[in-house]
């Protein structure tokens, strides 16, 4: 039997979720490996489920010094500029400068030779957060592979491993040998829970994250302090009552694009995004692209709901052909009706294909193939792309063609977090997981290796 060399990320609550896959894994004979952004009480946790702490790297103590070679080493393995990764970040784009550098060069260089010292084949990580971008970088630069499990949305409680950090393309890794039906209507899972800006939940989880501030653990990059905490939940308390939502029509009257807002922020949006993660100026963009008597209908996102600026709605109103509709619409049915719908990245694309409803995109998404999906790539093209969604016209073969592919190449079970899948925590799901994750790693014992310096060298 091969012996293999894992390591995973860490960050927030899904930690947690990889760490129940991992004790599994173990138990297979896998070697698990940990790189932590530095939370003290995660790290705990990882120790108490068995791993050794000699296995766990903390970036909270990586030397973070600025090093201008490590940064260019970095980018030449990036497909990413550190720029990029900075202002992408919700936290770190708030840093000096000089600091954020440091930061993301100290991780490269530490987490490049812990992969090198361990003989570390793969790392397993979420594609969110700066230091992410810089683990796989790391990753690239020392001919390890940076892997993403990752939800496939449709169908819904299923996964599959992407390679990089923009999850376009899905690995061709074998299945768990589910035929799946094909439907005849869809509606992706959101992965999100419903905003509750006052719960116990984030009563409880407030004062121990003010416990672990004035202690002084926490030293996590991606954890907002105190202040950030408190402020983020007023203006959200505020931007929901501001933003007029109640009074917004659940439907525009005629023909109308739909674009669904994007959580903001998110990795589908500042990640998968790029140029794109500006949507007011998008909105703006597709406006002046709609043809004589067709409405943009641009609908928040129900879980986003007071993370947005209320301010950002004004303007929108304001541009004659744009209306505002609610996020408490029944979104299925928006689509249903839409003459197209346009999002950065959005799984509301997806689900468009499987209700006939042409769509644009303005990144590589893995459903870009389907016949319906149309990736636009400037704003001049806007208004030619638009035109080829609308005209669109659903293909049942290419849809079933597409879903049998899916089903070969994913899994049942959820790798989210407890937070937004309470189920994956379950001892069955635990089960699936694992054994995913190891039908994927024999696979990927006899594949080209390694994956991610392999999309690199052909781009």
């Amino acid at each position: 039997m091969t012996s293999f060399r894992i390591a995973f990320t860490g960050t927030h609550s899904r930690s947690v979720t990889f760490a129940h896959i991992a004790r599994r894994l173990a138990d297979m004979g896998v070697e698990i490996f940990w790189i932590m952004p530095g939370a003290k009480h995660r790290i705990d946790h990882i120790v108490k489920q068995g791993f050794s702490p000699d296995r766990i790297l903390d970036l909270a103590n990586i030397d973070k010094s600025y090093c201008p070679q490590s940064i260019e080493r970095m980018e030449a393995h990036s497909r990413l500029t550190a720029s990029q990764m900075i202002i992408n970040d919700r936290l770190l784009s708030e840093a000096d400068g000089e600091k954020a550098l440091g930061y993301l060069g100290g991780v490269f260089r530490s987490v490049s030779k812990f992969i090198t010292d361990n003989g570390i084949d793969i790392v397993f990580s979420e594609a969110t957060w700066a230091y992410e971008m810089s683990v796989c970088a790391a990753c690239s630069a020392s001919g390890a592979d940076f892997i993403v499990p990752h939800a496939v949305r449709i169908p819904s409680g299923r996964f599959g491993f992407f390679s990089g950090i923009f999850q376009d393309e899905l690995i061709r890794s074998g299945s768990d040998g589910r035929v799946l039906p094909m439907p005849s209507r869809f509606q992706a899972e959101t992965g999100y829970m419903p905003p509750s800006f006052v719960s116990k939940r984030h009563f409880f989880s407030f004062f121990k994250h003010m416990g672990r501030f004035i202690s002084g653990s926490a030293k996590d990059e991606t954890e907002q302090t105190v202040f950030q905490l408190m402020a983020e939940r007023m203006m959200r308390a505020f931007n929901g009552r501001m933003a007029g939502f109640d009074r917004m029509p659940a439907k525009p009257d005629g023909d109308y694009v739909l674009m669904p807002l994007h959580i903001c922020p998110e990795s589908s949006l500042d990640v998968l995004g790029g140029m794109w993660n500006n949507q007011l100026e998008l909105v703006r963009c597709v406006a002046r692209s709609l043809p004589h008597g067709i409405k943009l209908a641009v609908r928040e996102h129900p879980a986003g709901i007071g993370r947005r600026d209320f301010r950002f709605f004004r303007p929108t109103a304001s541009i004659y052909n744009v209306v505002n509709v609610s996020p408490y619409s029944d979104n299925a049915e928006l689509i249903r009706t839409a003459k197209a719908v346009i999002s950065v990245s959005g799984s509301a694309c997806y689900e468009a294909a499987f209700a006939g409803v042409g769509s644009v995109v303005f990144s590589d998404v893995f459903f870009g193939s389907l016949p319906t999906v149309f990736r636009c790539r400037s704003a001049e093209d806007i208004g030619s792309v638009l035109k080829e969604a609308v005209n669109a016209r659903a293909d049942r073969h290419a849809l079933a063609e597409f879903l049998a592919d899916i089903a070969d190449n994913s899994y049942e079970g959820r790798v989210e977090s407890a937070e937004v899948a309470p189920q994956a925590m379950t001892e069955e799901n635990a089960r699936r997981v694992s054994q995913a994750f190891m039908d994927f790693l024999e696979n990927y014992s006899s594949s080209e290796r390694p994956l991610y310096a392999a999309s690199m060298s052909s781009r």
